[in-house]
């Protein structure tokens, strides 16, 4: 694939939630931009050409990809059946394998375990038979999900005990059983490759949960040396075993007792990795577009350390009251997350070091690090 530069049009296959921002980015690396979408409204940046239509529709597919020198996707919930029968597919840059690696838990977690990468103990389970079976050779504390990670219909089912699995029946569908882990912390790391399939591992986020959707991501100059070292040889061993061009991130996480173990992958941007705007040199967006146009892939580097609080409705005010007392701190309001989750936004506070923000941060008694 060529270099694409300011001038050459890339096409956009809409995933709602991440487009505005990868167009936004786009324009301002100079290039034209092509969106099939299935709600034309939604794009409000103008001199953008629109496509109106379902990317399950096999004839507009074609038009993005006929107008467009490549096209990209920023969504793990697509299902792109129709790929075999669209000429010059080549342009999908990031090709499908991560695509349908993600979309599965049990691919994901049987590619995970292949690697001799260190995940929870898990197995398949399809009726109350196998659930019974699996919880016996897994143990208590455990989780049940669904195989596919787009269905919404179970977000999760947690069994701390056998009683709580006495009355349950396990609904139609596919499902996997896995440990329950107890977590004191979580880390994601953003992996770039381009079109040689080399690989580039970006600064390490840091998450702290203090319930379901109160919780801080942060990102920090320094950081423990083993911790840095073990992760990134877990993102290159899993760069270097995907056929993919583009951005993509792996979530890890630390439990009480100090085990590192690998939890999921996720491809394209992500909410989290908003923190490299403030911090870095470079947004995600435009680390995304410079590995599928096959852009320099740069060495990023934290100036100073920082942490963004996640605030929903029920802590706004908090956060725009922290606003008007810190003025070097950001604040960024994103209300169309409250389309999948409560996030309603972003508070960025900076310190010198990690000691700072924990002054600024805890006594806040909402959000912790």
């Amino acid at each position: 694939m060529n270099f694409i530069g300011p001038t050459n049009t890339v096409g956009i296959i809409d995933s709602e939630e991440t487009t505005l921002a990868l167009l936004q980015q786009a324009l301002t690396m100079g290039f034209k931009v092509v969106v099939l979408t299935q709600d034309p409204k939604s794009i409000t940046i103008p001199g953008i050409r629109i496509i109106q239509g379902d990317y399950q529709e096999v004839a507009k597919l074609q038009l993005l990809f006929d107008c467009s020198d490549i096209v990209v996707y920023d969504s793990e919930f697509l299902h792109l059946d129709h790929l075999d029968q669209i000429t010059d597919r080549h342009k999908l840059v990031q090709g499908t394998e991560l695509l349908e690696l993600v979309q599965d838990r049990y691919l994901e977690k049987s590619f995970l375990n292949d690697h001799n990468l260190n995940i929870v103990p898990y197995a398949a389970v399809i009726d109350d038979a196998d659930l019974a079976k699996t919880v016996e050779e897994i143990g208590f504390p455990c989780i049940l999900k669904p195989i596919q990670k787009n269905v919404q219909s179970l977000d999760g089912v947690i069994f701390q005990d056998a009683a709580e699995l006495e009355n349950y029946h396990v609904p139609h569908g596919s499902f996997v059983l896995e440990s329950y882990l107890d977590i004191k912390q979580e880390q994601i790391v953003l992996i770039n490759k381009d079109d040689r399939q080399k690989s580039v591992t970006y600064p390490i986020i840091r998450l702290n949960c203090q319930d379901r959707w109160s919780h801080t991501i942060s990102l920090y100059q320094q950081n423990e040396a083993w911790l840095t070292s073990e992760i990134e040889e877990i993102a290159q061993t899993i760069a270097q075993n995907i056929d993919y061009q583009g951005l993509f991130a792996v979530k890890l996480c630390i439990t009480t007792t100090d085990m590192l173990y690998v939890q999921r992958i996720y491809l394209g941007t992500m909410f989290e990795a908003n923190i490299y705007q403030a911090v870095t040199n470079y947004s995600q967006e435009e680390l995304f577009w410079r590995s599928v146009c096959n852009w320099p892939l740069p060495q990023v580097s934290v100036h100073q350390d920082a942490c963004n609080l996640v605030f929903t409705k029920a802590n706004l005010t908090r956060a725009i009251d922290l606003i008007t007392q810190h003025p070097q701190w950001q604040l960024q309001y994103c209300p169309n997350l409250a389309q999948l989750n409560p996030y309603l936004g972003y508070l960025t506070v900076f310190g010198q070091n990690q000691t700072q923000l924990q002054h600024y941060i805890n006594p806040t008694q909402i959000w912790q690090i």
